[in-house]
């Protein structure tokens, strides 16, 4: 037979919250990874441009 125990169940959501609570170690501004993603962009049609 079934043996109740005491206690709660987790929750669902308990690894999520503990993974966005937890601390990443490295945090970029998302204006900075904009900025260089369109230098990058930018590089690259200078490079595929006939020109060079």
């Amino acid at each position: 037979m079934a043996q109740q125990q005491g206690g709660s169940l987790p929750s669902s959501q308990g690894g999520l919250v503990q993974y966005f609570d937890a601390d990443s170690g490295v945090e970029i501004d998302p204006k900075t990874v904009i900025m260089l993603s369109g230098l990058l962009i930018a590089f690259e049609l200078v490079m595929k441009s006939p020109l060079v």
